[in-house]
């Protein structure tokens, strides 16, 4: 029997896939990741208490222990705290709950893809208000938009990806409070700028907060927060998987959370590491590196495409933005060790010196 492809929901055959190109270099800067893998002490723990998983047994449904420690580090209630398998189920879980009145949901761009994918998925509507020239909200624009579509939902990634900035935290706060949606600040790179929106929640009704352990060493693990008014986070609760945390995972972060200091001065590295790469790259002839508040620099160059495969040439892997708009001949590089940004720069000088 042929495969019978109307039973596709529409808005999934016009979607492409998310995507990673699978390149194999020595040098690996495309992924916003850390460079930086477990310590031997840290690992050494980690390896001890991954001994004591029951793996025949379902892993705790309600991650008391880990929600207890995040809790408690970021003197935030208990109740008001939900994990998923990375930000993106979380993401997921976000535009299924709250999309009850318009199904409008309402994003700068650029900004992170699965925020648009997400939502077209599930059959929402999306609208894009454009940046201004410095990759800002043009607040004008956002609110016409709020005022004209009604969004039941607003993503915001402050520092925003794949711009690097944060977003302007005065008109952040007008979007609060000129409207009743829920408003969702993405800080999966709080760890690497001044701006926290955490301590404000308690101000607003509609805002809550995501972030992850993906961006500090933990990218293998998947585990996303999210930090909310606890009747919203109940109600979100009702969307999540059981199970959704393997016990693998609240395994490890709980060994994690408990040595989170050893975790802060790999951030410490980072952005030691993220000011030499800055210099660097800004000696490039060639290469229009914008601010960054994150992990990561977006380069403009006149040829993204020839420069990201001469890259992979010299075993060294990037993103390549490269899109029709703001992002044309850009590509994205993650802050490396200073012996991987080394040999990047060497390589962008050979590059360009051709």
């Amino acid at each position: 029997m042929a495969i019978n492809k109307d039973r596709v929901l529409l808005n999934i055959k016009k979607l492409s896939a998310y995507t990673v190109p699978n390149i194999e270099c020595a040098v690996k800067l495309d992924g916003n990741e850390s460079p930086y893998n477990l310590e031997d002490e840290l690992g050494e723990k980690i390896r001890s208490e991954l001994q004591k998983v029951e793996f025949n047994r379902y892993p705790d449904p309600n991650l008391n222990s880990i929600r207890s420690k995040f809790a408690e580090i970021y003197s935030f209630p208990k109740e008001g705290i939900l994990l998923g398998n990375g930000s993106d189920e979380i993401i997921q879980m976000l535009i299924t709950v709250f999309s009850g009145k318009s199904e409008t949901v309402l994003i700068p761009k650029p900004t992170f893809s699965m925020y648009r994918l997400s939502s077209l998925a599930q059959n929402k509507s999306v609208v894009e208000s454009k940046l201004d020239e410095n990759f800002d909200i043009d607040l004008d624009d956002f609110k016409n938009m709020i005022f004209e579509y009604d969004p039941d939902l607003i993503f915001l990634a402050t520092p925003n990806n794949p711009t690097g900035n944060a977003f302007s935290r005065e008109k952040i706060i007008e979007i609060i409070n000129c409207t009743d949606a829920i408003v969702v600040i993405d800080e999966a790179y709080f760890e690497f700028c001044e701006q926290d929106f955490l301590s404000t929640i308690n101000n607003f009704d509609n805002l809550m907060v995501l972030r992850t352990m993906s961006k500090i060493g933990f990218a293998s693990i998947r585990l996303g927060m999210l930090f909310g008014n606890p009747e919203l986070v109940l109600e979100l609760n009702k969307a999540r998987m059981p199970y959704n945390i393997n016990s693998l995972s609240q395994s490890v972060m709980n060994v994690v959370l408990e040595n989170k200091k050893i975790v802060d001065e790999k951030i410490g590295l980072i952005l030691s590491e993220r000011e030499n790469l800055k210099a660097g790259l800004q000696k490039i002839s060639g290469l229009e590196v914008y601010p960054s508040d994150a992990n990561f620099f977006l380069v403009k160059t006149e040829d993204s495409d020839f420069l990201f495969n001469e890259l992979v040439k010299k075993d060294i892997l990037i993103r390549n933005m490269n899109n029709e708009g703001r992002l044309k001949n850009c590509i994205r590089i993650t802050v490396g060790t200073p012996k991987e940004n080394e040999k990047l720069l060497g390589a962008l000088t050979s590059i360009f010196s051709n």
